[in-house]
């Protein structure tokens, strides 16, 4: 048993303790898990708090950009006080108030700048979230998950629409590469130029948290290689199954 099975640990998380897909064993898997978050903006923030939260034992932060005004509206973990400040150190910051008993680190650099150091930042961890903004950055997020025999869950989310899906170790279901080729990095969209409600963000950001805590407890599955759309104008959820494509980079 965790040296933090105590009463007050008991009365954190007795909520989720209370769920029997949870249970003791599930809340002591997440405080032996340990998840990397590369992104700290609208969904690696959002991510971060419910992980934080919900009792996940390490959280590594990876970003290397600033609070900016207009991140706000969406970015909740920040505060006008964070303007200018790094935002894995500001995330981390908030983290660590919110949840005291969990390990967290935050670095300030960009994935996909050194892959020797990629990797360096991803060895250890259990789960990677995605919480990028763009294709390249997602290729990387593959590539180095793939050589590190990693699951990681990727999300998106621009103007009223939103997607999600998790890649397990064997991508066996077919990898970011079978649905979004390298080639359509120079043409992907992003929140900076497209707009996105927050709310959408809100959304991504918890289906993302919520994949990683049924994988990190281990009762069940997620469901590796579904792209999950949501369009929240006409509150609509699209599912799509991902099957590896022929030609495919990784196959």
């Amino acid at each position: 048993m965790l040296d933090l099975m105590n009463d007050e640990w008991l009365e954190r998380y007795s909520r989720q303790i209370l769920l029997p897909e949870v249970d003791f064993s599930g809340q002591e898997a997440l405080a032996t898990s340990s998840v990397a978050i590369i992104g700290c903006g609208g969904l690696g923030s959002l991510i971060g708090l419910y992980l934080a939260g919900a009792g996940v034992g390490g959280i590594t932060l990876i970003d290397d950009d600033v609070v900016e005004i207009s991140n706000l509206h969406r970015q909740l973990a920040f505060r006008e006080s964070d303007l200018g400040k790094s935002k894995s150190e500001a995330l981390r910051n908030q983290l660590a108030l919110l949840n005291s008993d969990i390990a967290i680190s935050a670095d300030n650099y960009r994935l996909g700048q050194d892959s020797a150091l990629d990797e360096t930042y991803l060895t250890g961890v259990d789960l990677v979230l995605d919480a990028t903004d763009n294709l390249a950055a997602r290729h990387t997020l593959e590539s180095v998950t793939r050589r590190l025999n990693l699951p990681w869950i990727m999300g998106a989310a621009t103007r009223f629409h939103g997607q999600v899906a998790a890649f397990s170790r064997t991508r066996a279901e077919g990898c970011y590469q079978c649905i979004a080729p390298a080639q359509d990095a120079e043409r992907s969209a992003d929140c900076r130029n497209e707009g996105v409600l927050g709310t959408v963000v809100g959304v991504i950001a918890a289906w993302q948290a919520q994949d990683a805590l049924t994988i990190l407890i281990g009762r069940s599955s997620p469901q590796w290689g579904v792209l999950r759309v949501y369009d929240a104008s006409e509150q609509r959820i699209d599912k799509l199954t991902l099957t590896p494509v022929t030609g495919c980079g990784h196959r």
